[in-house]
């Protein structure tokens, strides 16, 4: 997903980056300063409303003030330059957006789990790993309450268990690979 985030990242700033030059060469300075302005203050302000009872609640509304203007200077850019096809181009760049690519991978992933019930040993091995991948996001995000979170270790520690048992010379390799190196953890200081 890195390779992807980078490559879209690089795509639609050099789309958008080129559109943007273009449009404040041809005098929408002042328009695209007002947007940016009042984009900001309802960015801010629905970051603000929407996380309420969060801790870090002033992150989120700097994050949805900074997203909100440069979504909508993005759009304007590509609108005014491009016309109908920037409406074209801005929506392709939008659902092909790595936050929405994510999104739609979990949902699959969330729902092909949900066809599943019953132990480890009754599911395929592609099974097994697609449950891995859905819990993996499930257990690292902040959200999921700790009830939850010791539920899924145990599913994930009879899940592992199963996985090994079925084929344990893949399982290293895939135990290896599966978890991504993270600062400071032993197998990146023994390199």
């Amino acid at each position: 997903m890195r390779t992807y985030r980078f490559a879209w990242a690089a795509t639609t700033g050099i789309v958008v980056a080129s559109c943007l030059v273009y449009d404040v060469a041809a005098g929408g300075s002042t328009r695209i300063a007002a947007l940016v302005l009042v984009s900001a203050f309802f960015g801010g302000a629905l970051g603000f409303v929407l996380t309420d009872d969060r801790p870090d609640r002033w992150l989120w509304v700097r994050r949805a003030l900074i997203w909100a203007s440069l979504g909508a200077v993005a759009a304007d850019a590509l609108v005014a330059t491009l016309r109908g096809v920037g409406v074209l181009v801005g929506s392709l760049l939008l659902v092909t957006s790595p936050v929405v690519v994510q999104l739609a991978k979990t949902q699959f992933l969330a729902w092909s789990t949900r066809r599943t019930t019953g132990p480890p040993e009754a599911h395929a091995t592609r099974d097994l790993l697609r449950f891995w991948d859905w819990t993996t996001a499930e257990v690292q995000r902040s959200t999921t309450s700790v009830g939850r979170r010791l539920v899924l270790v145990e599913q994930r520690s009879a899940l592992l268990d199963e996985l090994e048992r079925r084929d344990p010379g893949h399982f290293r390799h895939w135990v290896a690979t599966a978890v991504p190196d993270r600062p400071g953890d032993a197998r990146t200081r023994r390199r």
